[in-house]
C-alpha cells in the first residue's frame, strides 16, 4: 500500500505511514506535557505574552497541538475548520494588542516543539521512522505557512476594523463635547474611550497641515504605549491630542519625535471634568493659534496672557502702536526693557545681563518711558510694555 503526499507528490510506503501514525498518537496521548512546555517556552522568549490570560493561551496552544498532530497523522494540509481556528486566534490576539511578529514567533514555538516531539518520540520507539520523516517535512511547513498567513490576514483585519472603530468614536467623542460637554452622549463615549468623567485632562493642538492621516495614525500607535490614556485625532484644521494621567512633556517628545522639527504646538492646561476638557481643548487651540507663526510650542499656562490678547490684536493695535514703532526703529530700548524684566526690576542685574553702566540702563528705560508713554518702572508700565513686545514682535 502507497499513500501519496499532496504536497510534494512523494509516494510514501503504507507501512510508513501506519507508524507514523502510532508515532502522532503517543505524541497525542503526552500533549498534557507538551503543551505545558510549548507555553513555558513561549512565555520565556516572548515576554509579551504575558499579556495572554495563561489559561486561555494553554487552551489555544492545546488546540495547534493537536490539530498539528493530526494533520501529520493523516497527511494532509489544514482543513477550512483549521484556517477557520487560525483566523479566529488571530483576531483574538489584535483586539488583546499583541504584537503580530510575537503572534507568529507563538506559532512558530509551537510547531516547533510539536515537531521536535515527534521526533524525539520516533527516536525512542522506532528509530527506522525517525530516519524517513524528512517524507513530511514539506506537509509540516505546509501547515505553518497556512495556518500562520490565516492568523495574519485575520489579525490586519481584525486591527484595521479596530482603528476605524476607534477612530470613529474619537471624532465622535471631541464633536460631542464642542456641542454639550454635560451630555449623556459626551460621558458614554468618553467611558467607551476609557476616560473617568470626573478626571482631570489635558489636551494638546497640532496644525492639520503638518499632520497629513499617516503621520497622525503613527503618531496614535506611539502615544499607546504612555502611561493615562491618551487620544489623537484631526478635527478641521488641527490635530487634538486629548490626555488624562499622562505627562505633557513625554506627549511633546513623543510629538518631536513623530514630525518634523521645529514642532508648532500648543498645549492646554490641566483641567478637571468633561466641562474641563472642553476648556483644554480651546487653550490648545488658542496656545496653537499663536504657535502656528512662531514654529515653535506655546504653553497655555506659560503665555495665556499673550494668548488670551493675541486674538484682539487687531483691536488694540493703536494702542501698543507708539511702543511698536519704538522698538522697530531703537531695538536696544525695547531689549533694556526685557532684560530689566527678566532681572526681576533690577537696575544692576539687567546692566549685568546687558554689559552695561547702571546709569545707562536707566536712561534708557526713561527714553522708553519719554517715547512710549509707559513708564516701565512701574507695575502698568511694565507690563503694557512687554504686551507690546510679544504681541506685536515684528
Amino acid at each position: 500500500m502507497l499513500f501519496v503526499d499532496s504536497t510534494n507528490g512523494e509516494q510514501l510506503p503504507g507501512d510508513l505511514r501506519r507508524r507514523l501514525v502510532a508515532t502522532c498518537e503517543q505524541v497525542t496521548a503526552d500533549a498534557p506535557a507538551l503543551v505545558e512546555q510549548v507555553v513555558a517556552t513561549i512565555r520565556a522568549e516572548i515576554p509579551d505574552y504575558s499579556l495572554v490570560p495563561v489559561g486561555e493561551h494553554r487552551r489555544w496552544v492545546d488546540e495547534h497541538v493537536r490539530l498539528l498532530l493530526a494533520g501529520i497523522a493523516e497527511q494532509r494540509p489544514p482543513q477550512p475548520e483549521q484556517v477557520r481556528h487560525a483566523r479566529e486566534l488571530g483576531g483574538l490576539r489584535a483586539r488583546q494588542g499583541l504584537a503580530i511578529e510575537l503572534l507568529l514567533g507563538a506559532y512558530h514555538i509551537t510547531y516547533r516543539e510539536t515537531w521536535n516531539a515527534v521526533l524525539r518520540q520516533a527516536a525512542a520507539a522506532d528509530p527506522e521512522l525517525a530516519g524517513r520523516l524528512a517524507y513530511v517535512v514539506n506537509l509540516f511547513f505546509s501547515w505553518v505557512r497556512i495556518m500562520t498567513s490565516a492568523a495574519s490576514d485575520a489579525y490586519s483585519e481584525e486591527l484595521r476594523r479596530s482603528q476605524v472603530l476607534q477612530a470613529n468614536l474619537r471624532f465622535r467623542f471631541l464633536d460631542a463635547l464642542a456641542a454639550d460637554p454635560g451630555s449623556d452622549l459626551a460621558a458614554g463615549l468618553a467611558t467607551s474611550l476609557g476616560y473617568r468623567t470626573g478626571g482631570r485632562f489635558q489636551a494638546l493642538c497640532l496644525p492639520s497641515e503638518d499632520w497629513p492621516a499617516d503621520r497622525v495614525e503613527r503618531l496614535q500607535r506611539r502615544l499607546a504605549v504612555l502611561p493615562g490614556n491618551l487620544l489623537c485625532t484631526a478635527r478641521g484644521a488641527d490635530v487634538v491630542v486629548l490626555g488624562q494621567h499622562s505627562d505633557a512633556e513625554a506627549v511633546l517628545d513623543v510629538v518631536r519625535r513623530v514630525g518634523d522639527e521645529p514642532v508648532r504646538a500648543g498645549v492646554g492646561l490641566r483641567r478637571s471634568g468633561m466641562s474641563g476638557a472642553a476648556t483644554s481643548i480651546s487653550d490648545a487651540e488658542a496656545a496653537l493659534d499663536w504657535a502656528r507663526s512662531r514654529r515653535t510650542t506655546v504653553s497655555y499656562e506659560q503665555d495665556w496672557l499673550v494668548i488670551g490678547l493675541a486674538r484682539e490684536a487687531a483691536r488694540l493695535e493703536p494702542l501698543f502702536a507708539e511702543a511698536v514703532r519704538t522698538a522697530a526703529s531703537d531695538p536696544h530700548l525695547a531689549e533694556t526693557v526685557r532684560a530689566f524684566a527678566r532681572g526681576g526690576l533690577s537696575i544692576a542685574d539687567a546692566a549685568r545681563e546687558l554689559h552695561l553702566h547702571p546709569n545707562s540702563v536707566a536712561y534708557r528705560l526713561q527714553r522708553w518711558h519719554e517715547r512710549t508713554g509707559w513708564n516701565p518702572r512701574t507695575g502698568d508700565g511694565l507690563l503694557a510694555s512687554l504686551v507690546a513686545l510679544r504681541l506685536y514682535p515684528h
